[in-house]
């Protein structure tokens, strides 16, 4: 092993050195990942625009949802999904329990 010259300038220490060519920098994979979970943002807020749930309606929702988690939850029930049921103009959604195996 050959001792290390020491007073080098940066410039003598990197004269031999070459970079090795990479298809993809760190900042090109971050600004296709960027561009991409911005598109796939605009794409959802699009479908909530055109579907039957308006802003309020989904606030609505989204707070009952958290009431009813919160009321499964002192109950002790963690693991559990949502079923959609419609009855006549009525639409249920009810929690069934997870059953594990």
């Amino acid at each position: 092993m050959s001792k290390i010259p020491k007073n080098l300038s940066d410039k003598d220490m990197f004269k031999d050195y070459k970079e090795e060519k990479k298809e993809k920098s760190l900042f090109d994979i971050a600004r296709e990942f960027d561009k991409n979970n911005t598109a796939a943002g605009k794409k959802n807020n699009n479908n909530i625009k055109d579907s039957y749930i308006d802003a309020k309606l989904a606030v609505d929702l989204e707070k009952e949802l958290l009431k009813l988690k919160l009321d499964l939850y002192k109950e002790g029930i963690v693991d559990y999904q949502i079923k959609v049921k419609r009855e006549d103009n009525k639409i249920i959604l009810v929690p069934m329990v997870k059953k594990h195996k």
